[in-house]
């Protein structure tokens, strides 16, 4: 026994040598003053929302009963709960000691109304490797989230209204709200409402109710706007809400104090229809519950119902800042694009070219060489298309009841539709069949179909359409407004793409029908009108553009939407003409009708009379009254008119190595506008306005939205500096006459120029002469006719040239002077032979005679005194010999060289009666000037000859060697019944 307890004994106490000499016999353990009913440790902690540190009760610290080594340390703490999202984390902060503080996790945020209470548990590890191979016993922790009062009250709503009868004293005139969003008690109550508004007689209660504090009358006051501010019990204070109070007068049914009329002065911006008009409405028969008000502006005389078009819509396209891609599929014929020849137009400007198709049998064929067929994922077509329901008439080429507006198909062999736009059963329907060329696309299904529901399709008016792919996201804007998709307008079908096939050698893009390039066929004709079909590749146009495009410069304006009163409602049209005003009280929607404006942004709109309409109804239950309907009227008062003229020197000569380069005849012409005020009397326009409003040819010009340019142009009068104020030309014609002679002239635009400043002209070059085209300042207008070069191979048979310049502004409606400029050559290759005579006439002056093979080569005035005194002696010595031999040398020269004849093949003639000086034409152009300088501009004269007549003056009296030459200038007979 003595044996078996000493064992014993020695197995304990190696036992616990052993035990206490191990490097890791212990767990870490948590310590807690605190414990749950399970005895489990217990911390407590609070955290205000927008601290980041949590306060604990107790504190954290964890120990570990080894003794030596890593294993007596504390290395991290470990949080484990049931919910994710635990925003916190311990940061230890000894590692002897174990102390933690329980933070905020970084990038993590505490909401008191998201979540007020955090619950879970933690562990603590040692630091014995490997790594926290000991975990402490369980704690639990809960963390309490305090409110903290970061929001101020706000209001149900920004504007309140209210009627109060004049005369009285109400205690309860309208009850405002506000709330606070802060969750807690303490933090979100509503304390009171206070007036900041001075000097207003009303007060507001803690809870919400105006009253006013004495009576007031609708002759002093017709309304009162009072400012109100809420604030919460810890005194934070909202943003400011505004009760709009109306005070009533007596009853009287209808509107009072409306315009009869309203005088519109162009470039004054928005003008409001009335800002005193008031709608009484009387409620002692019957109690109202609703106010409705539809203002219609009659604008459908004037354009496509708007003001609108000034400009062709390629240049529409440019002021809006469109894609500079975009291909015109019907553009006006040319020389170069006369595929549109045979389909029907309108009388009006070519600047807005409209399309009539039949239905039946007329079509468009689109060159391939205008534009590539192919339709990627990108893409835009836009269009302004009018369509009206078939009536069963045009079925003769529409087998299957489509109309198509747009088709691309197999050009033989097949009648596969790669991409189509048409109308079917009173749809919208847009195809594209993808063109796959990868053999695993070609089963896959995609969307193929398009199909809208649009009431637009078929009433009979006209509507812009622009239709934006982004494969496979289609998008519709009819008017510039985009079609919201719903289950009741709008499918998508799917379908397979077109596999590739050797049977189709090309396709045909057609406008107005589709090939059917099987039967070789057109089939499926449309049946309406088409204006400004374009096609933009690879790229869509922006929301604003296609927005600008639509813009009616005239319209009704209303832009307080965020300020309208609890219960009314107001919509409008797509192009903004008529307006529906609906409210629960006749205050609310007079003080809408008030915000209600007219706009014209045009800068020259048309003048004459808008009728303007508005029609009211009462309705007190299932009782509705129609108030009298009131009319009144706005009258665009005529604008100034832009006066173009174009000047510069009408006459220009250049060398014949100039001509044969190419000369700038017109580097000196220059285009300024003035402007002429018209009469803006109602008085005096208004059977004017009456033919306006009855006759729509005229009224074919309007504008696009040219605000983009900020070129808006005020009123002006005759103070008015018209440099400072910009208009747009939209062509220039320069006209020759004759018409050129293509083998030996013509006239060379400067394209290189027109790239460089990224101008958006063309140019088109006939026989007749150039024309510049397309919207633009006159500044790149001007550029471009300073550039452009005049060609003549044969200078030295050129004669006289005239062009003809003119320039207009929106599409003709304000045209140029016509302003002539004549080209000539000069040449100073030979010193001309001079034969002096004596000629007797009345001055008695000697003078001198050039042979006709010399005359044109004289294109100046006087010339060099360099060598005078030697030419004098000359002259002298050789005057009896020259007298003899004069006469004799005339005939001669005269049968010779005749004088070059013009364009009619009608010769000048000599009238050798008496012995004259024969001068170049262009000479005599210049003699002309002298006598009258304002018809023709002098050249430059420093390449000239010497002037033969000075073998005769007086080197020393140069005064009156001029007045000699002037007297025998006036001599001179020069025959022109030639010219």
């Amino acid at each position: 026994m003595d044996k078996l307890l000493f064992y014993l004994s020695c197995t304990i106490l190696l036992g616990l040598s052993r035990s206490t000499s191990e490097p890791n016999a212990y767990a870490p353990e948590i310590i807690s003053t605190l414990q749950n009913s399970r005895d489990i440790p217990l911390f407590r902690g609070s955290i205000q929302e927008d601290e980041t540190t949590v306060h604990l009760e107790p504190q954290l610290f964890a120990r570990d009963n080894d003794t030596v080594g890593a294993a007596r340390l504390i290395c991290r703490y470990e949080i484990v709960a049931n919910r994710k999202n635990i925003p916190f984390e311990i940061e230890l902060k000894n590692r002897e000691t174990g102390e933690g503080v329980l933070k905020v996790r970084e990038g993590e945020h505490l909401n008191f109304e998201k979540r007020k209470h955090y619950k879970f548990n933690i562990f603590a590890y040692d630091c014995v490797d490997p790594p926290y191979s000991k975990r402490s016993n369980r704690a639990v922790v809960t963390v309490k989230v305090l409110d903290v009062d970061k929001f101020a009250p706000v209001f149900d709503k920004t504007t309140y209204s209210a009627d109060l009868l004049e005369g009285t004293v109400s205690s309860n005139i309208i009850q405002v709200h506000a709330h606070d969003d802060d969750r807690s008690p303490e933090n979100s109550g509503i304390c009171g409402y206070d007036i900041v508004s001075d000097d207003a007689p009303f007060l507001i209660t803690n809870d919400g109710i105006l009253q006013n504090t004495k009576s007031v009358y609708h002759t002093d006051h017709y309304s009162f706007i009072l400012k109100i501010r809420a604030r919460d019990c810890r005194g934070m204070v909202s943003e400011p809400a505004y009760i709009n109070i109306m005070v009533k007068e007596k009853c009287r049914n209808g509107w009072t104090d409306f315009p009869d009329h309203i005088e519109y002065t162009p470039g004054t911006g928005r003008h409001t229809l009335t800002d005193s008009a008031h709608l009484q409405v009387c409620e002692e028969s019957c109690t109202v519950d609703r106010v409705t008000v539809k203002m219609t502006l009659q604008t459908k005389h004037i354009g496509k119902g708007c003001d609108r078009d000034t400009y062709s819509i390629i240049s529409q396209r440019k002021l809006c800042g469109a894609s500079d891609g975009s291909v015109d599929l019907l553009p006006a014929p040319t020389l170069t694009s006369n595929w549109t020849n045979a389909i029907p137009t309108d009388d009006g400007n070519d600047g807005d070219k409209i399309y009539a198709f039949d239905g039946e049998t007329n079509h468009v064929v689109v060159p391939e060489g205008h534009v590539d067929h192919t339709l990627r994922e990108h893409f835009t077509i836009s269009t302004w298309m009018k369509h009206s329901p078939s009536d069963g008439t045009h079925t003769k080429h529409t087998h299957s009841g489509k109309e198509h507006l747009l088709c691309m198909s197999d050009g033989d062999g097949m009648s596969r539709h790669h991409y189509a736009l048409f109308i079917h059963n009173g749809k919208l329907v847009f195809v594209l069949r993808r063109e796959s060329a990868k053999e695993s696309d070609l089963e896959v299904f995609k969307p193929a179909e398009w199909r809208w529901k649009i009431s637009e399709v078929d009433d009979g008016q006209w509507h812009h359409y622009a239709f934006t792919m982004n494969f496979p996201e289609l998008h519709l804007y009819v008017d510039g407004k985009l079609v919201e998709a719903t289950q009741d307008n709008f499918e998508i079908l799917d379908d397979w793409p077109l596999h590739p096939t050797d049977r189709v050698h090309f396709t045909k893009l057609v406008v107005g029908a589709c090939w059917k390039g099987l039967d070789e066929t057109y089939v499926d004709h449309f049946h309406g009108f088409v204006a400004g079909l374009s096609l933009l590749k690879d790229r869509t146009e922006s929301e604003r553009v296609i927005q600008c495009l639509n813009n009616c410069q005239e319209n009704l304006d209303f832009t307080d939407l965020e300020d309208m009163p609890s219960g009314t409602s107001v919509s409008f049209n797509s192009d903004m003409t008529e307006f529906s005003i609906t409210g629960r009280n006749a205050s609310d929607v007079e003080m809408l009708v008030r915000k209600v404006a007219y706009v014209n942004n045009r800068n020259f709109p048309t003048p004459g009379r808008r009728n303007l309409n508005i029609r009211t109804s009462v309705h007190c239950g299932q009782i509705e009254e129609i108030l009298p309907l009131k009319e009144s009227y706005i009258f665009v008062e005529h604008s100034s008119k832009p006066v173009i003229t174009v000047t510069g020197k009408n006459l220009v000569l250049g060398h014949q190595s100039e001509l044969d380069t190419g000369l700038p005849v017109f580097k000196d012409v220059s285009i300024h506008v003035d402007f002429m005020l018209a009469s803006n009397s109602v008085e005096d326009s208004e059977d004017e306005s009456e033919e306006i409003g009855n006759d729509t040819s005229d009224m074919h010009d309007a504008d696009a939205n040219t605000s983009l340019l900020d070129n808006k142009i005020p009123a002006v009068d005759d103070s008015v500096d018209s440099s400072s104020t910009k208009i747009l030309l939209d062509m220039c014609t320069v006209r020759a006459e004759p018409v050129l002679d293509f083998y030996v002239e013509h006239l060379e635009l400067p394209k290189d120029d027109i790239k460089t400043f990224n101008m958006k002209l063309e140019g088109i070059e006939t026989a007749a002469g150039l024309v510049i085209l397309n919207a633009d300042t006159i500044e790149n207008y001007m550029t471009v006719l300073h550039d452009i070069r005049y060609i003549h191979t044969q200078a030295g048979d050129l004669y006289m040239r005239k062009f003809v310049i003119s320039c207009s502004s929106q599409s003709g409606r304000f045209v140029s002077n016509e302003f002539e400029i004549n080209v000539g050559a000069r040449q100073v290759e030979e010193e001309p032979r001079v034969v002096p005579v004596a000629n007797i006439q009345n001055s008695g002056a000697q003078q001198s005679i050039v042979e006709p093979k010399f005359q044109n080569h004289l294109a100046g005035a006087a010339g060099t005194n360099f060598g005078m005194v030697a030419i004098i002696v000359v002259c002298v010595g050789f005057l009896l010999f020259m007298i003899v031999l004069g006469v004799l040398r005339i005939r001669a020269a005269h049968h010779h060289r005749r004088v070059p004849t013009n364009d009619n093949g009608q010769e000048m003639e000599w009238d050798n009666s008496e012995l004259n000086i024969i001068v170049n034409p262009i000479d005599q152009e210049l003699f002309e000037y002298e006598e009258h300088p304002h018809k023709a501009t002098l050249p430059d004269d420093s390449d000239t000859d010497d002037d033969i007549s000075e073998c005769f003056q007086d080197d020393e009296d140069n005064d009156s060697s001029e007045e000699e030459m002037e007297t025998a200038v006036k001599t001179l007979e020069w025959d022109d019944s030639a010219y």
